[in-house]
């Protein structure tokens, strides 16, 4: 039987940083792990297909609808601060852990401050920034595997640049623990400020997702990207951000197609003129 919570036709503007204009046939968000254990199930057994959305800050949604089931954790956000353990639900603000772990003096995560979305996007992602990544102090991730809940130490879990073997293995993040040393709580203010400075400088008044593509080894796509000139081009209402190269901006009633298409436009014309090809970072959510 359907959980009666499960809501049909849902709005996914605020699920997606793009601010592409898409609903969900059916949205699921679950309050604790039974209720997501009990969507999972049905879902499977009515052969409906599911995605998981945080804030949707790494993610292009199809125009129009998404043809199964979206999955958000939000109403997870638990939390608990034991000596230099913090364990938290997955549905958190990577923000609000951020500072969370700073106000108890606890050191390693101011270094992510500013990145948009979820701890399990963030985890599922490996996001980063200024040569740390949210695995420096991880202990262990609670994940839902088929049909069940297990616990992964860190060492069972394959990441490299903006990959995680998540992806591999289909896992729903839940949970997860950082051992932090203790830090200075002032020094660590200090961090977070000037990094909140540093981002000034990026597109942050249109809605984005982000870094678009991949840094190739060695090398920035953005730098790429802007010594062809392609600062300010455009398709439909997508835009290389002026500020930013590897940055795509919503300048108006941007739509998937729009940002697709750019995205592209700039792999051809990066790949003819270096014989590199840029790798998407960001996912496509397909919503057939």
């Amino acid at each position: 039987m359907k959980p009666s919570w499960i809501k049909e036709n849902y709005a996914l503007d605020n699920y997606n940083t793009y601010k592409i204009k898409c609903t969900a046939k059916y949205m699921g968000i679950p309050h604790n792990k039974e209720e997501l254990q009990e969507l999972i199930n049905y879902l499977k057994q009515n052969k409906i297909k599911y995605i998981i959305l945080g804030k949707g800050s790494n993610v292009i949604l199809p125009d129009k609808e998404y043809n199964g089931c979206v999955i958000s954790l939000e109403n997870m956000q638990k939390y608990e601060i034991k000596d230099d353990i913090i364990t938290a639900e997955c549905g958190i603000l990577l923000a609000k852990l951020v500072n969370t772990a700073i106000n108890y003096d606890l050191e390693g995560l101011e270094y992510l401050t500013g990145i948009p979305g979820t701890l399990g996007g963030a985890l599922y992602g490996n996001a980063g920034a200024y040569e740390h990544t949210i695995y420096d102090y991880l202990e262990s991730i609670v994940v839902f595997r088929n049909n069940k809940f297990i616990t992964l130490k860190k060492e069972d879990i394959k990441t490299s640049y903006r990959f995680t073997s998540f992806k591999e293995n289909h896992d729903i993040l839940v949970e997860a623990s950082f051992k932090l040393p203790k830090g200075n709580k002032e020094k660590m203010q200090s961090i977070a400020k000037d990094i909140l400075e540093k981002r000034k400088k990026l597109p942050l008044e249109y809605p984005n997702a982000g870094s678009v593509f991949k840094n190739p080894e060695g090398d920035y796509a953005g730098r790429l990207i802007e010594t062809l000139g392609l600062k300010g081009y455009q398709v439909g209402d997508a835009k290389v951000s002026e500020k930013h190269a590897n940055f795509i901006v919503n300048v108006g009633n941007m739509q998937s197609k729009d940002v697709q298409e750019l995205i592209k436009e700039i792999q051809k014309k990066v790949e003819d003129a270096y014989q590199i090809k840029l790798e998407l970072e960001q996912i496509i959510i397909d919503g057939n």
